[in-house]
């Protein structure tokens, strides 16, 4: 039983490694250019100093581009604090009809609940393609009850959303370390 999880451990990590190198990869790239945009930055910062200052002196040129960066500060203040418009969506217009109609509104909500979400394509394929390595080694160790369970967990999981499944492993996490932290005595 000892390969068999040292195999499903190899297969389950080996996404795992692909998508932090990704992760690495792309970090290191926009520490990249950010430092290269910073030293553009005070390049042309001292450019345009030297520019304006002999155009009209010392004094004025420092105040010109001390002005240029607070008037950019204030643009990039006002984009970070602005908040997005609420998108039109389909329940503005049955709120109003709701408002309207009250005992026609609530008989409805009473006689039946929300709909569920269709679940996400790519999330549930995103699972398939995690599971599948593992699913691929049961079978071919024969273990037909521990393939079904992994397909009836998958579609559990593809029914939750990220924030549950998160909490799912976590608490799951915490079981089983502490199941296999403790030792356990014949006496």
């Amino acid at each position: 039983m000892n390969p068999l999880i040292k195999r499903l451990a190899h297969e389950a990590v080996a996404p795992l490694e692909e998508m932090l190198a990704r992760l690495i990869r792309t970090a290191a790239l926009i520490a990249m250019a950010t430092g290269c945009a910073i030293a553009a930055s005070v390049f042309l910062t001292v450019d345009l100093f030297l520019y304006l200052q002999g155009l009209w002196g010392s004094l004025a040129a420092a105040s010109c581009v001390a002005a240029l960066y607070l008037v950019g500060a204030i643009i990039f203040l006002v984009l970070a604090l602005r908040r997005p418009s609420p998108a039109p969506s389909a329940t503005a217009p049955s709120a109003t009809v709701a408002s309207a109609t009250p005992v026609v509104a609530a008989a409805s909500v009473g006689a039946q609940a929300a709909p569920p979400s269709p679940p996400n394509a790519a999330f549930a394929a995103n699972i398939d393609a995690a599971v599948a390595p593992v699913l691929g080694v049961l079978r071919e160790a024969g273990l037909e009850k521990e393939v079904i369970a992994i397909e009836a967990g998958a579609e559990v999981v593809k029914q939750l959303n990220p924030f549950s499944l998160v909490a799912f492993a976590v608490g799951a996490g915490v079981f089983l370390g502490r199941t296999l932290g403790t030792k356990r005595t014949l006496f």
